[in-house]
């Protein structure tokens, strides 16, 4: 039981690499699977969950700061898409660039897929979120990726300790 718990805390900081550790801890390869899928769905959660609060927050103080600046400037304020200028700039960085090219580009499914692989679990739960995917097709799809990653991670590191006579 000690060593489900530690695969599932593991799965919950590391994500999809903490399949090995299961592994390492000589669970079987599903129940390493079922307890890195089980911390890695809460990290998702409450990663999606954290930073949706988050970026309400910070387009509702956006937008009043961006109308209190409008109405000392000029009487005449005109309504404009709220966080229309905040999208542009949203994660500027080459991360984020990245994420946009593959949310354009693939779509949701492709991100939940590749999000996991390329950001890591917490990294693409944020950036998600960040971007303003819908939580649960985000959740959904984050899920599927990660189920993925995680078998062939399975896989390939049980081959591997049979390869090298560990475990």
């Amino acid at each position: 039981m000690g060593r489900f718990v530690w695969t599932l805390l593991a799965g919950f900081a590391l994500g999809t690499p903490a399949v090995p550790v299961g592994l390492s801890l000589s669970l079987p390869a599903p129940v390493a699977v079922v307890a890195v899928l089980l911390g890695a769905g809460c990290c998702v959660a409450f990663a999606v969950f954290a930073m949706e609060r988050v970026r309400r927050h910070w387009q509702s103080w956006r937008l009043g700061a961006k109308s209190a600046a409008v109405l000392q400037v000029s009487p005449f304020h005109t309504a404009e898409k709220p966080g229309a200028a905040a999208a542009e700039s949203r994660l500027s960085g080459v991360a984020g660039q990245r994420a946009r090219r593959i949310l354009a580009r693939f779509g949701v499914v492709g991100f939940g897929i590749l999000g996991p692989a390329l950001f890591g679990t917490w990294g693409s739960a944020l950036l998600g979120a960040a971007l303003g995917i819908p939580r649960w097709r985000l959740i959904r799809w984050l899920m599927t990726g990660i189920t993925l990653w995680c078998t062939v991670l399975a896989v390939a590191s049980a081959m591997a300790f049979d390869v090298a006579g560990i475990g």
